[in-house]
């Protein structure tokens, strides 16, 4: 749906109360009670029971019966309802299982199994012919694909009972014979364990005031950080052999892995999902206003954000001060129109680099421009708010439920009329939109609602200055060029973003343990020493990844 209109939208993001805290995050019961070590890198209590997100279950299955595509059933799972402070789709200890998220895996289950056992090419891959009789072959199955549904080897008792299982099939599938009806029954079982609907992490020994995973429980932990999937054979013969227990040994693994393809489609989700690119489908600039406007600038908008992302991330390894300042995108002849990109240009997206004068970083791209503003007109609200939010980890409460539209004022800027309205003396708007919220998003005035520049506002120049603050200290920039830089370098925007992947990869709410991690990362983000995929794998090798808090025993 498309916001209110621009008079509406002013008064509702009014906000009371702006808490710029930078490093913090919310409390929870017994946070007062946490003892953490400054600079010392800890893990975080988190679930032991991290259910897999419909992606990943989509993903494993497929990785699991070798296919060569989507199966679609995942599309047929009851939709997850995540929690408001949620940023990704995979806070694993805040998805459940209904009972009509449960009838989903029971039904698809039935479907896969039933696939597997039916087409021999597929049956041949997960119970191939090695010698013996039916049984046997049956109990290597048990054990083989078992290890990989559940991401650990089978217990004896385990095997034992998929074993029993797999004998009471006989008849059960009509004509079928006794091996494939077998085979089914324990698929259609495995398929639905909390094994492997679940990431279940049961160490507990504890080592120099941490639990460390196990072996298997970090190729696990890997893979669903890094490919949103279960590990690969290799990672499976890393685990088998004790080799994980090094970081050495899983720095190896994860630079194998952000290298595959696999990873790709992780950090462009990752990105998606930070910056809201699922939003750009609700562009919708008015026909009158804007009537040379593609009717799809929403999906192109979200096309060009995905190739940036993927030649930031893997064309040239850059870090996120490249995203944030690269003056390249990509544009087909409708963007390159909107963008005044002089040249010949086709349907096909093509690189480019902008005006650095007036682009530079994602956040000079249309995608968030035209997503953030009005069918008319730019929205500096939203703009400021999601930058100070989501970007440099601002907090700002909720608006109030009881503030008035503002008046309209005859031949004002945009600018002009969201000042009039938020930034009066002594309102309860002001302290937020003064000091926060319009310094973040005034700087975006030379874009209008569809992202394109533009110098003049009804009749008048338009002002793109602001004092937004960077670290906490208001910095004087003159426009968004200006602004993107400020933000490189900003030690608070880089520790937001760190603490963003934090979340993502470990698949929780950030924690005041985690700040030792953020902090030490974001300084080589910073200074342009570690690029993103370095970063991540700098996570997913650290102490607080690769090892449990020993609260969870405790408490």
């Amino acid at each position: 749906m498309r916001r209110s209109p621009p008079l509406c939208s002013l008064a509702l993001a009014c906000l009371v109360g702006c808490q710029g805290f930078v490093g913090d995050t919310p409390s929870r019961p017994g946070d007062g009670e946490r003892r953490i070590p400054e600079g010392v890198v800890v893990p975080a209590p988190q679930t032991r029971l991290a259910r897999l997100t419909h992606t990943q279950w989509e993903n494993t299955v497929i990785d699991l019966f070798g296919l060569d595509g989507p199966t679609g059933l995942s599309e047929a799972l009851r939709a997850d309802s995540l929690p408001g402070e949620a940023v990704f789709d995979n806070p694993g200890g805040a998805l459940d299982v209904d009972e009509v998220l449960w009838s989903g895996y029971q039904r698809a289950a039935g479907v896969l199994a039933e696939r597997a056992t039916t087409d021999e090419a597929i049956f041949a891959r997960i119970a191939p012919e090695t010698g013996g009789d039916d049984r046997d072959r049956a109990t290597r199955f048990v054990r083989a694909f078992g290890e990989r549904a559940h991401r650990r080897p089978l217990t004896d008792d385990e095997v034992s009972e998929y074993v029993m299982l797999y004998d009471s099939a006989s008849g059960l599938y009509g004509a079928t014979d006794d091996l494939h009806a077998g085979v089914r029954l324990v698929l259609e079982a495995m398929l639905q364990s909390p094994f492997l609907l679940y990431r279940v992490e049961l160490s507990s020994a504890r080592d120099s005031g941490t639990i460390p995973l196990d072996d298997h429980e970090i190729a696990s932990r890997l893979s669903y950080a890094l490919w949103d999937s279960m590990p690969d054979e290799e990672r499976f013969a890393a685990a088998r052999a004790g080799m994980l227990s090094d970081p050495e040994s899983v720095a190896v693994q994860a630079r194998r892995m952000v290298d595959d393809p696999r990873a790709e489609a992780v950090f462009v989700r990752f990105h998606r999902q930070l910056f809201d690119v699922d939003d750009f489908e609700g562009i919708a600039p008015s026909p009158d206003r804007f009537p040379d406007a593609p009717r799809d600038l929403g999906a192109l908008a979200a096309e060009e954000h995905d190739r940036f992302v993927r030649e930031i991330v893997f064309g040239r390894d850059g870090g996120y001060r490249d995203l944030l300042t690269s003056p390249d995108t990509f544009v087909n002849a409708e963007l390159a129109a909107i963008y005044g990109v002089p040249g010949s240009f086709g349907e096909a997206m093509e690189l480019v680099t902008l005006d650095p004068a007036q682009r530079r970083g994602v956040f000079t791209q249309i995608g968030f421009l035209a997503s953030n503003a009005t069918q008319t007109s730019p929205d500096p609200i939203h703009r400021g708010v999601f930058l100070a939010e989501r970007i440099a980890c601002v907090h700002i409460d909720a608006p109030p439920d009881d503030i008035t539209p503002p008046p309209v004022i005859e031949g004002a800027t945009n600018r002009e009329t969201v000042a009039n309205h938020t930034e009066q003396p002594g309102s309860r708007c002001a302290g937020c939109h003064a000091q926060i919220i319009n310094p973040f998003g005034f700087p975006f005035e030379s874009y209008d609602a569809t992202g394109a520049w533009r110098e003049i506002d009804n009749g008048q120049p338009v002002d793109t200055t602001g004092s937004p603050p960077i670290d906490g200290v208001p910095t004087p920039v003159g426009g968004a060029v200006e602004l993107a830089d400020a933000m490189a370098e900003s030690t608070w925007v880089h520790e937001c973003y760190v603490r963003h992947w934090v979340e993502r990869t470990m698949g929780r709410h950030a924690e005041p343990e985690d700040q030792a991690l953020v902090s030490q990362l974001a300084e080589g983000s910073r200074d342009g020493s570690l690029s993103i995929r370095e970063l991540v794998v700098q996570i997913v090798t650290s102490r607080a990844f690769l090892h449990r808090s020993t609260r969870e025993v405790s408490e």
